[in-house]
């Protein structure tokens, strides 16, 4: 079902292009309600057929005149209301689908051509429904998924159930919305089940309560952030204070004069020359041998 066309104004017929049918016939039958066109889809138009005149004099002739105009006023009334109908219809279908009910010049007759084509016989609906089922039961929010893309999936999936005749009712709608959330959700959903009545609750209100807890969460979520981006850039700096003083440190040490040591560990002074230092071992020598 694809793009739109505009009717009576600002009120526009989606368009169907052979998908989604049961959503495309539900906008379809709240256009033509609105229009108060629906009774000619539901029941068709009834054959003209104008009633023989009775005959008399009078107020009895007159009176038969009048019944066989209105009759004739109403077949009239049920024609003009087929017409629109059939050209809401067909204003509705893309051109690959038209030629289906090319020939229909019967609204409730194209209606039914299509019902048969893309929404199926009983045996048909029987089997979607039965797949539809096991898609509901099985719907679970993944930990990864985001609450307005579960919403969306799972309202589709209990819109199919309803489409293909499936009682769907509002309890068995919020016990499973609240068990097929994820754990970011078990929280809040402790707190609807232990303060609220589920037996009267509906849907509606479980998805605000929901919603306002998400953006209670998302706002925590981007503090936590914010203090991990902090502590990142705090710890950042500390290692390059500390870097830059163990720099400064080592720059100083090195700018001390290195003095070489005897073997007594006396320190060599600048003042000595190298003579006079094998001088006095020469001396210490002849000294210790005399």
């Amino acid at each position: 079902m694809v793009g739109s066309s505009s009717v009576g104004g600002d009120l526009r017929t989606p368009q169907f292009n052979g998908t989604n049918y049961d959503f495309w016939a539900v906008k379809m039958e709240t256009i033509l309600i609105a229009f108060d066109l629906w009774d000619v889809i539901e029941s068709g138009i009834q054959s003209h057929q104008t009633p023989e005149v009775a005959t008399g004099s009078g107020d009895e002739e007159s009176e038969a005149e009048q019944t066989s105009l209105h009759t004739s006023t109403i077949s009239r009334e049920n024609k003009i209301k087929n017409a629109k109908a059939l050209s809401l219809i067909q204003g509705a279908l893309t051109d690959d689908l038209f030629p289906r009910i090319r020939n229909e010049k019967i609204a409730k007759g194209a209606w039914d051509i299509l019902s048969r084509e893309f929404r199926g016989d009983k045996k048909v609906r029987a089997v979607k429904l039965q797949a539809v089922r096991a898609d509901f039961e099985y719907l679970r929010m993944s930990e990864s998924e985001s609450l307005d893309g579960y919403l969306a999936k799972f309202f589709a999936t209990v819109n199919n159930l309803k489409s293909l005749g499936e009682d769907v009712s509002e309890n068995r709608i919020v016990q499973k919305l609240l068990m097929s959330l994820s754990r970011r959700y078990k929280s809040i959903v402790s707190i609807i089940e232990e303060t609220r009545d589920l037996d009267v609750l509906r849907a509606e209100e479980v998805i605000a309560s929901v919603k306002v807890y998400d953006k209670r969460e998302d706002l925590h979520d981007e503090r936590d952030k914010l203090r991990g981006t902090e502590k990142a850039f705090s710890n950042l700096k500390v290692g390059n204070n500390q870097g830059y003083n163990f720099h400064k440190g080592f720059q100083g040490r090195s700018t001390q004069k290195w003095q070489p040591q005897n073997r007594r560990g006396s320190n060599w002074t600048p003042n000595r020359t190298l003579n006079s230092y094998n001088n006095s071992s020469w001396n210490n020598t002849v000294g210790g041998s005399s």
